[in-house]
């Protein structure tokens, strides 16, 4: 079987660094100790990130700050689009109910590091959020996910809709920050993370509902989640592993050690998924080439050279070759 790594959507690391920013601290130094670029990060928020790379920059904002906090404030902060089409989905949803439903489906359209289930106990349906066996997920990192969606219930739904949040990281020294900013009735040391919500309220409409554009929303969720589950485990990995270096892409034999395999055995694995080495790396010469003309104020030349092309005419070619127009009209469009 092929190796599986878990990745999530790239918009959370500018959630973290924007939060970083805002406190006067150096962002730039976080994104260095994971080995993230704030450039490809700026014009590609919808790519994947390694979830081993965003365990480095929590583990770095934590320490910066010196807040254990520190992801409730990052998730308080997301907007709807560090969520990306899930966050638009709660946003437009016409009840709590939906809310639920969508965060259980489409979780995965933000990080597929955790499986998501609905629980239930007397008068209350909970939001259960597990971590996969063998894939640590930071507690800052759940803390800013958890935030995220009890700050989206607290601007769509009516007051009291979350009755309790269960947490499984420790006792903090002062529990407060997450009795102020989650729920007043917080447990810790919990056997899973859940959030509870009001079962009274599940079916009541919500203000900002709309069934048109949730059904419109569903449509491109759906679209996503197909695309995302085209893309065999081992080739999503491997791709976000080209995203975290991608001014200097690894080569066979690190992307090979990088998921336990030989390089024999990843180009037999990469062979029966109909890709190779060779396109993995012209796939993400091609994903950066349109971040890069559709980010930044670059000529075509200077995009060019970033991309390691001897001149302006080979790279113009091999963005027709992958796009069908030339740069210049890529960008213009």
């Amino acid at each position: 079987m092929a190796p599986f790594t878990a990745t999530t959507v790239a918009a959370w690391p500018l959630a973290v660094l924007d939060t970083l920013e805002r406190r006067g601290l150096d962002g730039d130094l976080a994104l260095r100790e994971a080995g993230l670029e704030r450039a490809w990060l700026a014009v590609n928020p919808g790519g994947r990130v390694t979830v081993a790379a965003m365990g480095r920059l929590w583990a770095a904002a934590e320490r910066l700050s010196g807040d254990p906090a520190i992801g409730l404030y990052v998730g308080l902060a997301a907007q709807p689009m560090h969520l990306r089409i899930l966050g638009l989905l709660v946003q437009t949803a016409p009840s709590l109910d939906q809310v639920i439903d969508f965060a259980v489906r489409f979780q995965a359209l933000v990080s597929n590091s955790v499986t998501v289930s609905r629980v239930h106990r007397p008068g209350a349906e909970g939001l259960a959020i597990r971590t996969l066996d063998g894939t640590p997920v930071h507690p800052c990192a759940l803390d800013a996910f958890i935030a995220a969606h009890v700050h989206h219930l607290v601007r769509v739904a009516p007051a009291g809709a979350v009755t309790e949040v269960a947490l499984c990281r420790p006792a903090p020294a002062d529990p407060r920050p997450w009795q102020t900013r989650l729920c007043r009735q917080v447990v810790f040391d919990a056997d899973a993370d859940v959030v509870w919500h009001d079962r009274a309220r599940l079916h009541t409409p919500l203000p900002l509902g709309d069934d048109d554009l949730s059904r419109q929303h569903q449509q491109l969720a759906e679209q996503a989640l197909a695309e995302l589950d085209r893309s065999p485990p081992l080739v999503q990995t491997l791709r976000g592993l080209l995203r975290v270096r991608p001014g200097e892409p690894p080569t066979l034999g690190e992307l090979a050690a990088a998921v336990n395999l030989s390089e024999r055995s990843l180009r037999r694995h990469l062979a029966e998924a109909g890709s190779g080495y060779r396109r993995l790396i012209e796939e993400h010469s091609a994903e950066r080439a349109a971040a890069l003309l559709r980010g930044s104020d670059r000529s075509v030349a200077e995009v060019a050279d970033q991309l390691g092309f001897s001149d302006a005419s080979n790279f113009s070619k091999a963005f027709k070759r992958w796009y069908g127009v030339s740069p210049d009209r890529f960008r213009q469009s």
